[in-house]
């Protein structure tokens, strides 16, 4: 539906009272009546190309767009009248969404069947609707002439006993889709889709069956259109996780706390490297947030309207690495999903992936990754055509790139093309001035996830945060914090220091330089040791006890020489 098509049905619905949209796959607005537009108070403006969420915050666009399936009856209130919003996805990965004001007469939702009806009418596919007993209560005219029979002599009868193939009763039974299984009708082959129809509560309403000629989809190039949607569904719902993340986010910059010289500098500077198209690697300590400063890089892009597809390249087995970066065909592997799989730079076409513990990429890797980086191409695995992607790559490591390659470990001319510019983030202790505005900001995120209301630290505890050298930097102060909230007692509004954590409570005040590093070495060393004989010695469990990556893991392992 677009264009004169959109216009016609747009101004139909329009007679009907009813607000009606429609956005392509993507989410944005081809098509939207004055209606839709007065019920969203944007009267009198034109919405075509904005993204719907940006007008429409409660929408649940995102999960129909993901799904595929029809989501009826949700509410929404605008001024005093309250509204039901139904999504209806359509063959072609759009949505078409109606707002209907919750007092519509009997004649008006007749009428409104009748017209959606006739939208289905207008899509090049076979498509029929039970209720939840399985009787027919709609197909459409392409159908009932594939069967030689009126539409409306077939509305009224089971499904079985006109689509004897159908495996509706199967979809009515368990509330689950059946998707993509051939079948034989009136000679013609056919790739069927049949999936629950549920309202907004989750109750079933019924099921709808959508079908396709074989020899069409043969036609259009299945194989492609295939992939094109498995790259466009993996997008949805990274493009779903970073809505979440970014609801009432106005600065690209604001999550990156700090003014000290360092940090200001450092921001300067990213913000106009984020203007480019170049390479970034960032490095920094554990726990700084590098992270958090490639998300802001990417959100003041030019990219920022695409996806920022994140990978942990130390948290992958080396064997599953080449197949989540680079995707897989069906077949390549047992076990491989039929149809094959997008990996994550086909995700990120457009936008931006980012490349977390990039040391720890296995050298097997690192000669396919620097072929991206070259030429922005790849295949599959298992595949041999050849993919072009238009990727911005950031990457992240806390450990020393040029030692490891020193080591042999790490190629040269793959840190060259990843560190075309290099970003290093401070650690904590080398600029406490920020300690104060970051306690701060964390505080008041805590006291918003716990209901309580926090004024601060006790003076004693801020001169000692000042003085601590935070080997953990800013995700150590973020868990110490937590931790103090987790200790207060009910009516105590001031962090002290016997809510801090016991092995910093044995930290020595006086003491800085070697003592206090000692002291912190010792506590931290006695920590890994007890998390190490909780999880039984499994190292995977002992991270996460402490809260930190595997790999930070293996490192004070090796640097406290623990067993």
């Amino acid at each position: 539906m677009a264009g004169n098509t959109g216009e016609f049905w747009a101004a139909t619905f329009n007679t009907l009272h009813q607000g009606m949209i429609y956005v392509d796959a993507g989410g944005r607005i081809q098509v939207a009546n004055p209606l839709a537009a007065a019920i969203l108070g944007l009267a009198g403006r034109d919405l075509k190309g904005r993204r719907l969420p940006e007008i429409f915050p409660e929408t649940r666009l995102a999960e129909v767009l993901t799904s595929g399936h029809p989501l009826l009856g949700t509410s929404f209130a605008s001024g005093s009248a309250n509204y039901r919003v139904d999504y209806f996805p359509d063959n072609r990965g759009g949505v078409v969404v109606l707002f209907t004001e919750h007092r519509p007469d009997a004649a008006q939702l007749h009428a409104l069947n009748d017209l959606y009806a006739a939208i289905l009418d207008d899509l090049p596919l076979y498509l029929a609707v039970v209720d939840r007993r399985g009787i027919i209560v709609s197909i459409n005219q392409m159908y009932a002439e594939l069967l030689g029979r009126r539409a409306e002599a077939l509305v009224g009868l089971k499904i079985d006993e006109v689509l004897p193939f159908s495996r509706m009763s199967e979809v009515l039974a368990k509330g689950r889709p059946v998707v993509a299984f051939e079948a034989s009708c009136v000679g013609k082959k056919l790739m069927l889709s049949e999936m629950p129809v549920k309202d907004a509560a989750g109750n079933l309403l019924g099921a709808v069956s959508k079908a396709v000629a074989c020899e069409e989809l043969a036609a259009a190039g299945i194989k492609d259109i295939t992939r094109r949607l498995q790259v466009l569904e993996g997008k949805i719902l990274f493009y779903q996780q970073e809505l979440a993340s970014l609801k009432g986010e106005q600065d690209a910059w604001q999550g990156i706390l700090g003014t000290s010289p360092a940090m200001t500098q450092l921001k300067r500077l990213a913000a106009r490297v984020a203007r480019g198209d170049a390479s970034v690697l960032i490095t920094g300590e554990s726990g700084t947030g590098k992270e958090l400063l490639a998300q802001a890089i990417h959100r003041a892009s030019p990219r920022c309207n695409e996806p920022l597809i994140k990978i942990n390249c130390a948290a992958i087995p080396e064997n599953l690495l080449e197949a989540e970066l680079f995707g897989y065909e069906e077949g390549a592997f047992t076990g491989a999903a039929r149809g094959g799989r997008p990996g994550k730079f086909e995700l990120a076409d457009g936008g931006t992936i980012f490349l977390d513990e990039i040391g720890d990429l296995p050298l097997s890797m690192q000669p396919k990754l620097l072929r991206v980086l070259q030429e922005r191409a790849f295949e599959r695995v298992g595949g041999r055509r050849t993919i072009k992607v238009d990727v911005r790559i950031i990457a992240a490591t806390n450990q020393d790139l040029l030692a490891l390659e020193a080591a042999g470990k790490f190629r040269r001319d793959l840190y060259y093309r990843l560190a075309v510019v290099n970003l290093t983030i401070p650690p904590l202790r080398e600029r406490p001035e920020d300690i104060e505005v970051l306690t701060a900001a964390i505080i008041r995120r805590l006291n918003s996830r716990y209901g309580t209301d926090v004024r601060g630290l006790a003076p004693a505890v801020r001169e000692f945060f000042y003085r601590y050298p935070w080997p953990g930097n800013v995700r150590e102060l973020e868990n110490v914090l937590e931790h103090a909230f987790n200790f207060l007692e009910p009516g105590e509004d001031i962090i002290r220091r016997e809510h801090l954590p016991a092995s910093m409570q044995q930290v020595r005040d006086g003491g800085a330089g070697l003592d206090l590093k000692e002291a912190v070495a010792e506590a931290e060393k006695a920590a890994i040791q007890r998390a190490l004989a909780a999880a039984g010695g499994n190292k995977q469990e002992a991270a996460r006890l402490l809260g930190i990556h595997p790999s930070g893991l293996y490192q004070k392992l090796k640097r406290y020489d623990i067993e």
